[in-house]
């Protein structure tokens, strides 16, 4: 994509009344944008990464005290010289200097010190990504997920593949120039193991993007059941307040409620949603098929019931979503009898009392067994966003092309165009092959000052 080299100002700190505000400088200019504000001291002289405290002034007068940070390039976020003035947390204060600023640049777009930052090869796409990911992480897990991918993990995974790919390429591009060479038939067998390996390994890659999206955006969990099984009371239980209404009167819940908890580290996203019964009332007809909808999209449902077997609706439910997506629930276990809740363990039914302490229990040990992800995985790098896994797919679909020209004796030409579009799809995800559409559709979603 172009490159804007102009100078760039905005403030990077949240709007409020805080400690200090940041504002960040950088382009080629940035140290003569910020020179004329900042007295006693000339910064053009001043070594980098070293903090001076000083007086922002305008029209002599003051504006506040100050500290300010140089950083020459190239060692810099963005690669370019960058100098951050930390003022006193005033909405009024940052704002003001931020307008002397911008009478010398101008603001910076969304995400345009992380796009510089890449632009410049300071970091890789996925690392560009984490910055978005780290600054949304809702949850223990989330955030480490984002560190990861920060520090590169997902970018050195890809890395080794690309690596890996090219040394196969090479091999087919000396058979394509010395054809009357050959391959030697172990030297097949081994160029075939290596691809397989590989084909493997982008398989493997692209399973994790499931567990990346669940650490990101959270694992979603739907709550289905006839009208009065306690839905609403299990669904205040599990975010410790009285979130939805809970009544005698069945239908109270017209519409599907949300909510996001983190339970163990992990970004659990809760849907209480309609009871699913007939009604010729419009408003809870409506609210009903929203439960469809929501259903469909979720990673588990928990299909609850209060000793009354619903079948009918269960089958119903398991041609909406695979039964191993549904987590059947028998609630209000506290004032069933024996017999009753023996009989719906053997069916696979899990016990519990939305009104008792510690009555959820089993249900959130039987969701974090689903989505647990080890330290191990977190470390090998996570795909975590659709762009990612699309083009991780797109990868591994080439790779198994080659495998099939390769095994076919389609000739070494197909074998090699088919191991190119593996690499073109690999070097997308880290951003070493792009569009501008992809890339400002991704730094559209960061703030101003990031």
């Amino acid at each position: 994509m172009k490159y804007k080299t102009d100078t760039i100002a905005a403030i990077s700190t949240p709007t409020g009344i805080g400690g200090i505000a940041v504002l960040r400088v950088s382009g080629s200019k940035a140290i003569e944008v910020v020179k004329p504000y900042f007295k006693d001291k000339n910064i053009s002289s001043l070594p980098s990464h070293k903090a001076t405290f000083g007086k922002i002034v305008a029209d002599n007068q003051i504006i506040d005290e100050v500290v300010l940070t140089i950083f020459r390039a190239p060692h810099s976020y963005t690669g370019e010289d960058v100098v951050e003035i930390s003022c006193h947390g005033n909405n009024f204060i940052a704002h003001r200097i931020l307008e002397l600023l911008l009478q010398r640049s101008r603001l910076a777009e969304p995400g345009e010190f992380t796009k510089r930052a890449f632009l410049n090869d300071k970091m890789g796409l996925t690392q560009a990504e984490a910055v978005g990911d780290l600054l949304n992480a809702k949850t223990k897990y989330s955030h480490l997920a984002a560190l990861q991918q920060l520090e590169g993990k997902l970018h050195n995974k890809i890395a080794i593949f690309l690596k890996e790919l090219t040394a196969l390429r090479t091999k087919l591009e000396l058979e394509i120039d010395f054809q009357e060479q050959g391959i030697e038939e172990l030297e097949r067998e081994s160029f075939l193991k290596k691809m397989q390996q590989l084909h493997e390994n982008l398989l493997e890659l692209v399973q994790t993007g499931e567990e990346g999206i669940i650490l990101k955006d959270g694992y979603r969990i739907c709550l289905v059941g006839a009208p009065n099984v306690g839905k609403s009371s299990i669904f205040n239980s599990f975010l410790e307040s009285e979130r939805a209404i809970v009544t005698p009167i069945p239908g109270t819940t017209r519409d599907y409620l949300e909510e996001a908890i983190s339970l163990q580290g992990y970004l659990i996203k809760i849907y209480d949603t309609a009871g699913l019964r007939k009604t010729n009332n419009i408003a809870e007809k409506a609210g009903i098929e929203r439960s469809y909808q929501i259903i469909r999209n979720s990673h588990k449902v928990l299909f609850i019931i209060d000793g009354q077997e619903n079948k009918a609706e269960l089958q119903k439910l398991e041609k909406i979503i695979s039964p191993r997506h549904i987590l059947k629930v028998l609630n209000k276990s506290d004032i069933l009898d024996d017999s009753i809740k023996e009989n719906f363990r053997k069916k696979g039914y899990i016990e519990c009392s939305a009104i008792k302490e510690n009555g959820l229990q089993k249900i959130k040990k039987a969701i974090l067994d689903e989505i647990e992800i080890t330290p191990a995985q977190l470390d090998a790098g996570l795909l975590n966003n659709t762009r990612q896994i699309a083009a991780a797919n797109k990868a591994a679909t080439a790779m198994k092309k080659a495998i099939d020209s390769f095994q076919q004796n389609m000739g070494a030409e197909f074998t090699a165009f088919d191991l190119k579009e593996a690499s073109i799809a690999l070097e997308e995800i880290i951003g070493k092959i792009t569009n501008d559409d992809i890339l400002n559709n991704i730094f559209r979603n960061f703030c101003v000052g990031k």
